[in-house]
């Protein structure tokens, strides 16, 4: 018995998680997660996939919303590009699009959308971006009243970060989420020297092989006049560094976040 059990277990959750959606059932999806005022459509969790998106993106229920949560919809490049164009988006401010394998592609169609010109949150995390992606932010108008950008989890290396460090159109910039990539010391370094981040509160740089050259790049910045937070959690410091993180912290009242 424990075993029929577990077999049906199994097959309800593949079942689940393989589901096509016909674009009644994802009318009927948005009547159900859409919050009452229209502003908030929170999808997370529903794997709506590549096809669902494109349904999504067609239906003018959206031209209220401000809010759309798509986490874990693996809605892909494709998905991402007809979302991208679809026109009731317009009035989108904050879009989380956590594990939809959306690529550098994806971040492509979101930067060259005609339509998404008011974001001010994007948390594209655990999505294969890489370094390719941050030329087409640099050269996209999309992001200026940007204030959250997420990027945690992904494919970044210090050339991407370099590139980052570049970027002219994130002038708003307050919260910038890079934890767990492949920056090490020399992308924290280019990231520390550049002057394109005057609005930036907290910067999270934990667990991407940063070691003291690094560390002490970022914390003795002056590009960073507003800064209160550095998350520099599971990285390679010396007990020297260390040291040097709760002096600083002291001294400008800066949280520095080194355990």
């Amino acid at each position: 018995m424990h075993k029929i059990a577990a077999i049906w277990l199994l097959l309800v959750c593949f079942a689940f998680s393989s589901s096509t959606w016909a674009a009644e059932d994802i009318k009927t999806l948005v009547q159900s997660r859409l919050s009452k005022d229209g502003l908030v459509l929170d999808l997370s969790r529903v794997v709506i996939g590549t096809k669902g998106a494109k349904e999504l993106a067609q239906m003018e229920q959206l031209s209220s919303v401000t809010t759309l949560l798509l986490q874990g919809n693996k809605i892909k490049y494709k998905g991402m590009k007809a979302l991208a164009k679809s026109p009731h988006l317009a009035n989108l401010q904050h879009l989380d699009l956590w594990g939809n394998l959306i690529g550098d592609l994806g971040l492509k169609a979101l930067a060259e959308s005609p339509y998404m010109k008011n974001l001010e949150s994007l948390k594209i995390w655990k999505n294969e971006i890489g370094d390719e992606a941050f030329g087409f932010v640099g050269r996209s108008k999309n992001f200026l009243k940007l204030k959250t950008l997420l990027l945690n989890d992904n494919l970044i290396t210090p050339d991407g970060v370099a590139a980052l460090a570049e970027v002219e159109t994130l002038p708003k910039l307050e919260i910038l989420n890079l934890f767990r990539n492949e920056i090490g010391d020399d992308g924290a370094v280019a990231l520390a020297n550049s002057k394109n981040f005057p609005n930036l509160q907290v910067l999270y740089m934990g667990q991407n092989n940063i070691a003291d050259a690094g560390a002490e790049a970022l914390m003795d910045s002056q590009f960073f006049p507003k800064l209160e937070t550095l998350d520099l959690v599971m990285n390679p410091l010396s007990q020297k560094m260390r040291m040097k993180a709760l002096q600083i912290s002291k001294e400008k009242g800066i949280q520095i976040i080194i355990r």
